[in-house]
């Protein structure tokens, strides 16, 4: 295979990174970042103010590309806790002066191609996570802790503790306490304190750190991308860090970037209070990173990782279903046969793996609303599911989920709807085909005791969806459930549904 190069640029609220890749080999030609970027006050997403700097680093990043004869450039975006307007005007902005449209992914997308980097390009990564693993993910605006099952992932936490945030907190604490170390302390142990009864202790229980490139730079020999970390180095941290004095250093100075010293603290004491409360036998730090994930995953459209990520997210979503008290057997049911009608009906539907990938994911979590009422459990689904946004998905593939979740039982995704009417144009059509399909399927179980075991679909010519269930028990309560729902499928797709009762 001819090799080639290709361009990834990623910008982060403290900098803007480039890197240069060979392919297919994935080899690293050239990796640029710029100077320290000013964090925000406010917001940690600093774009609109940094935007001089930003628009001069991205004009010599595109010379370099141009020097090294480089035709494609993949540019994604950090929003951390960027507004979605905001975002606009400032991939606006930076199209306009600079030729380039960034791509914005959240913390989801990031962390979830950070760690199906480490899943599949960290040797050791098969050896570590043998029992139990705790993968630590430190960010700006906030830290994510995967847990890991025999090489699995299992489960995933976002909580509020990124290096940023926690530094803001400590310069305010500097101006009005005179005793900020246990104020800080107990604001870390309240975050993780609220996780700790789910945090699964065993002897063989190893923690590994990432993105933390103090500790990298210590720990990390060579060509390596995993160092060994001695859990001495955690123990007792307020005997060992003033953070009323930020010029004493925990490692060499030549260790700690510019860019890195203010984070050095919170990042430590976050680390810290996370080993007390897993009690790992070991302690490791990779290099892996987040443009790592991007690099590898994303700009060379890599299926190994596309394919991890994928479970990632059916993980989630079985995780949080699993939360929320949802009847098993029915989610299997209305899953199985959601697939297959949409894989059935692709001539009338015109949707993409991508949304066949969504659907299966609403099928999963659709009833998660059931746990705090079963009178319209439908709007109380969409409240919990874009108040738990899964991993892997962008902000608008969550909101198409469960946007689909509400619209699967009794409402209607019409203009009289309010959420529905101020959707995004470009979602709307997905999420009304989705949800036809769905309520459906989701009819044929309406007893809740999987009657029907197959299904065929046939499209007839004078436009009519003839189902033929094969059942081992009458529908009478399948088939009132169908007569109502079966009404959007109607609407969206011109069709008529026609349910046909076959016994076994």
């Amino acid at each position: 295979m001819a090799k080639s190069l290709t361009a990834v640029i990623y910008l982060e609220p403290n900098q803007v990174s480039l890197r240069i890749i060979e392919l297919p080999s994935l080899k690293v030609v050239n990796n640029v970042q710029s100077g320290a970027l000013m964090v925000g006050t406010e917001e940690i997403a600093n774009y609109a103010q940094n935007m001089e700097a930003i628009v001069n680093n991205l004009d010599g990043f595109k010379q370099l590309v141009k020097d090294y004869q480089v035709k494609e450039i993949s540019f994604y975006g950090a929003l951390e806790d960027l507004d979605e307007v905001t975002a606009q005007y400032v991939a606006d902005q930076l199209e306009v002066r600079t030729g380039l449209r960034i791509k914005w992914l959240n913390n989801n997308q990031l962390m979830a191609q950070s760690m199906s980097c480490v899943v599949t390009h960290l040797a050791e990564f098969s050896k570590l996570s043998r029992h139990c693993l705790y993968l630590v993910s430190l960010g700006l605006d906030s830290m994510t802790l995967a847990f890991f099952h025999h090489g699995n992932f299992e489960t995933l936490w976002e909580l509020d503790l990124g290096g940023a945030q926690i530094s803001r907190l400590v310069e305010h604490l500097r101006q009005t306490t005179t005793n900020p170390e246990e104020i800080i302390q107990d604001y870390i142990n309240s975050k993780l304190g609220y996780i700790a009864p789910e945090l699964i202790q065993k002897k063989k229980t190893t923690l590994l750190i990432q993105n933390a490139p103090t500790l990298a730079k210590r720990y990390i020999e060579g060509r390596h991308h995993l160092g060994e970390v001695s859990s001495e180095v955690f123990m007792n941290p307020l005997d060992q860090i003033d953070l009323l004095a930020p010029e004493q250093r925990l490692w060499d100075e030549e260790l700690v970037e510019s860019r890195q010293r203010e984070l050095l603290v919170p990042n430590y004491l976050v680390i810290a209070r996370t080993a007390e409360l897993i009690h790992p036998t070991n302690i490791y730090v990779t290099d892996i990173s987040v443009m790592d994930g991007l690099a590898s995953g994303i700009a060379v459209n890599n299926d190994q990782s596309r394919q991890q990520i994928h479970t990632m997210i059916r993980t989630s979503a079985h995780d949080l279903a699993e939360r929320y008290g949802v009847n098993n057997a029915h989610q299997r049911f209305v899953t199985r046969f959601a697939l297959q009608f949409f894989d059935q009906l692709r001539p009338i539907h015109r949707l993409g793996n991508h949304e066949r990938l969504l659907l299966e994911i609403a099928s999963m979590v659709d009833d998660i609303g059931n746990f705090i009422n079963q009178s319209g459990h439908y709007r109380h689904s969409a409240y919990i599911l874009r108040a738990n946004p899964l991993i892997g998905l962008s902000d608008e593939d969550n909101r198409i989920i469960a946007e689909v979740a509400r619209y699967h039982s009794a409402e209607s995704p019409t203009a009289m709807q309010p959420h529905y009417r101020h959707l995004d144009d470009n979602i709307q059509l997905t999420i009304a085909k989705l949800a036809a399909i769905l309520r459906v399927v989701d009819s044929l179980d309406d007893s809740r005791q999987q009657k029907i075991t197959a299904v065929s679909l046939k499209l007839t010519s004078d436009n009519r969806l003839k189902i033929k269930a094969t059942a081992n028990d009458d529908l009478v309560l399948e088939k009132w459930s169908f007569s109502s729902k079966a009404r959007l499928f109607k609407d969206v797709y011109g069709i008529q549904p026609i349910l046909i009762e076959r016994g076994n």
